[in-house]
């Protein structure tokens, strides 16, 4: 796929099962969003989803905009894997998204993360009928233990699942 990379089971089954522990018990901190992707572009829907701010870089000034969360260390093992495959610079931003079930799938407005050159990971926690949604057509499901790896500057869209509670993802923000 054009400028889009899926890798399958990225993480060692023990690694991925002990951060999958995390964000599917109740250690796991959340606090809601009343929209997806941002106010003007969802301000006639009613949904939103929950988020863990790990870490987040005003892009403009690179400094944190927020604390760096006290978890941030669950993420060790993915954040050295990934610097293997992508060998970046720094990291612009790591959320966590949980996304609860919605009755019917359609997709949240395209976005790009941000407005300048950047790499976007996707990580997916757990299987579901969500996916990705890029704006050139491809569709990237949910698939646990999955890692997504695209142009920043690539429009996607979020679909949220029917079929699951709720849908789990880690989203990197990097600059390579």
């Amino acid at each position: 796929m054009n400028g889009i990379e899926v890798i399958e089971n990225f993480l060692k089954e023990e690694d991925f099962q002990q951060l999958k522990k995390f964000f599917v018990s109740p250690r796991s901190q959340w606090r809601f969003i009343d929209f997806v992707v941002s106010k003007q572009q969802d301000n006639q829907k009613k949904d939103g989803y929950f988020v863990h701010s790990f870490k987040d870089l005003n892009p403009s000034t690179f400094q944190e905009r927020f604390e760096e969360s006290p978890n941030m260390n669950v993420l060790t093992k993915i954040i050295e894997e990934i610097k293997k495959k992508l060998n970046f610079r720094q990291i612009l931003r790591i959320r966590s998204s949980l996304f609860p079930r919605r009755e019917y799938q359609e997709p949240d407005a395209f976005h790009v993360d941000y407005q300048f050159d950047h790499k976007v990971c996707i990580f997916y926690i757990n299987t579901n009928n969500g996916y990705t949604l890029f704006k050139s057509g491809e569709k990237i499901d949910s698939v646990a233990n999955r890692l997504l790896i695209f142009d920043g500057l690539k429009e996607h869209s979020t679909v949220v699942q029917t079929d699951t509670p709720a849908r789990y993802i880690i989203n990197f923000n990097l600059l390579i």
